[in-house]
């Protein structure tokens, strides 16, 4: 058993010439995902994008006052000025001028119930994690049962589908200050760098004026990039393209209500609609659950907690708050004294212009085998979490994660797995 964990500590160590080793627990074997699920996860790729298209372009006509200035004014909420409606007034009647295409190019979801996506996050972390297990299983493929699906490492995908993406050779800045495990993105970086990828800071002979690819973990890290002026520019001229586009508006989880909102949702077909939990806006009047009743946070928080199968998240842009299961909390657990704190920070956060959203809890929970390093195989029951890799030629491998815990995400005591 040793030996697993030793190859997990020396992949990442070794070629980054670091000591932070591995640090959650590998699955006895590779996630088996029915042939209908795994196919699911391809043709949800055309709906996603169709999400994302419809959302920016619904942005972009509340910016021009074509629409509700409202569906503007909740997107943008907590910026500055300086990155508020006039930056993105120019962006998106740019973009929409000139049929660029102004939706992120990588991303990753988050899909408690394999077709209920939870969260989408461009680009997201968790690349390396893929990578990892995918050359774990590679490289010790006689000790388990079955192979990946996948026929490629991540790295090497992300290398091919970039090239063909772009009409240019890429150059790559990935702007690292905002990434949640940043020795984990540098792993995928130095793997996507031996199948050929070129990087600022990295490559010799690149600089920073070379780049015409740039990847941040965060609007706002894009936003104090000290490259921005000259790289914005072009970015207008076809000259150089962004990962996660410089907009708010695929960095925050905000737009979920969307395909819900009675303001907008007929811009959306059902099969947007499908693909989501219901998700409303909370405001000091209380929301609409998917029943079209209309309720008050008081009389939401009288229901029995077995009525109560929703989240609070928090929905906006600071980077305190909308990462990492930060400012998420499950409505079927909180306690009075829990729920009443809630209720004045959202009340509170309102009148702030901080928005909070409420989502429908979907779960399916599993038993799953996993290798820990006492050297036992053990079981356990538990929540599970599945997340489809994309870029632009669609699905490009799929992570599970389980963990006794409704909250499934990156810890010591999460088992990772891949199909």
């Amino acid at each position: 058993m040793q030996k697993y964990f030793d190859f997990f500590d020396n992949q990442i160590n070794d070629l980054l010439r670091v000591d932070v080793g591995f640090s959650s627990l590998p699955a006895a074997e590779i996630y088996q995902m029915g042939p209908g699920v795994l196919e699911g996860f391809k043709t949800r790729y055309e709906v996603i994008k169709q999400f994302q298209q419809v959302t920016a372009s619904l942005f972009n006509a509340s910016l021009q006052g074509d629409m509700d200035p409202e569906i503007a004014r909740l997107i943008v909420n907590e910026l500055p000025d300086s990155h508020g409606l006039e930056h993105h007034k120019d962006l998106h009647d740019h973009a929409a001028k000139m049929s660029k295409d102004i939706t992120p190019v990588f991303f990753r979801t988050d899909e408690t119930v394999p077709g209920k996506i939870s969260e989408i996050q461009p680009p997201g972390s968790l690349w390396c994690t893929f990578e990892q297990f995918y050359l774990f299983y590679r490289h010790f493929e006689r000790d388990f049962k079955a192979g990946s699906v996948f026929e490629q490492p991540l790295s090497r995908k992300f290398v091919e589908s970039l090239r063909d993406y772009l009409p240019f050779e890429p150059v790559v800045h990935h702007l690292m200050d905002n990434a949640s495990v940043p020795a984990g993105m540098r792993f995928f970086l130095q793997r996507t760098r031996q199948h050929g990828m070129k990087y600022y800071g990295y490559d010799r002979d690149v600089t920073a004026y070379d780049c015409n690819f740039f990847r941040a973990h965060a609007f706002q890290g894009l936003m104090a990039d000290n490259y921005l002026a000259g790289r914005f520019s072009a970015w207008k001229k076809g000259l150089a393209e962004y990962d996660l586009p410089p907009s708010i508006v695929f960095d925050e989880k905000l737009p979920m209500i969307f395909p819900f909102w009675e303001k907008t949702r007929a811009w959306y077909p059902d099969e947007v609609r499908e693909i989501f939990p219901y998700t409303c806006l909370i405001t000091p009047d209380g929301f609409e659950l998917e029943d079209g009743c209309h309720i008050s946070l008081d009389q939401f928080f009288d229901l029995p907690r077995s009525h109560r199968p929703y989240y609070f998240k928090y929905a906006g842009s600071n980077l305190a708050f909308n990462w990492g299961s930060k400012g998420v909390y499950y409505a079927g657990m909180l306690s009075r004294p829990g729920m009443e704190e809630l209720k004045t920070r959202i009340l509170r956060d309102y009148g702030l212009g901080k928005y909070w959203i409420l989502q429908k809890k979907h779960a399916i929970k599993e038993n799953i085998s996993y290798m820990d390093r006492d050297e036992e195989i053990k079981k356990d029951n538990a929540t599970a979490k599945f997340s489809g890799f994309y870029g632009p030629n669609g699905l490009m491998a799929v992570l599970v994660m389980h963990r006794p815990f409704h909250k499934v995400h990156g810890t010591r005591r999460t088992v990772v797995s891949i199909c």
